[in-house]
């Protein structure tokens, strides 16, 4: 009888642990999403927390691209992640990151990356890409008020292509 109520103890506890993971989230995890982040600064504490509230996390091995927060300051945004799952972990990734402001969904420009590039937000993108790519500065505060106020993922795909329009005198990196 005791194993019993043990048994159903946890078992309680384990359901309302899960409960308390948000639905959203917990969707986005077991759809193959995922927040890849780079190994700088509070790296561990993002993932740690973006973890807990349900979404699948990895921060890869450092390599010569990984070097401090203000050289990895852009997000990668995979064109299959969902609205919701950016309203959750961009904020975050912003408080933890104060000097990412490059935004980029990936394939705008015609790029055909791997499917779990598309499903994925890379926190912490190289500097170099961004430059490389010619995107443009996105202020934080603005970043977040489009967030908010998109109502489809459409839309915000389409703010961030006009927001990373190259420039009349540039020309767009393929």
């Amino acid at each position: 009888m005791l194993h019993f109520a043990t048994r159903l103890f946890l078992v309680i506890v384990l359901a309302s642990a899960l409960s308390a993971v948000p639905s959203a989230s917990r969707a986005a995890a077991s759809a193959g999403y995922a927040v890849e982040i780079a190994d700088v600064g509070k790296s561990s504490d993002l993932a740690a927390l973006l973890k807990e509230r349900g979404y699948s996390t990895v921060i890869p091995p450092k390599n010569m691209w990984v070097a401090d927060q203000q050289s990895n300051c852009a997000v990668w945004i995979g064109k299959n992640v969902p609205l919701e799952m950016l309203r959750a972990v961009l904020p975050e990734a912003m408080r933890f990151n104060p000097y990412l402001k490059f935004f980029y969904v990936v394939g705008d420009r015609g790029e055909k990356p791997p499917q779990a590039v598309e499903n994925t937000i890379h926190v912490g993108g190289s500097i170099e890409a961004a430059l490389e790519k010619k995107l443009n500065v996105i202020d934080q505060q603005e970043m977040l008020a489009q967030l908010g106020k998109a109502a489809s993922l459409e839309e915000l795909h389409r703010y961030l292509h006009e927001k990373n329009r190259p420039k009349p005198e540039q020309k767009p990196a393929s």
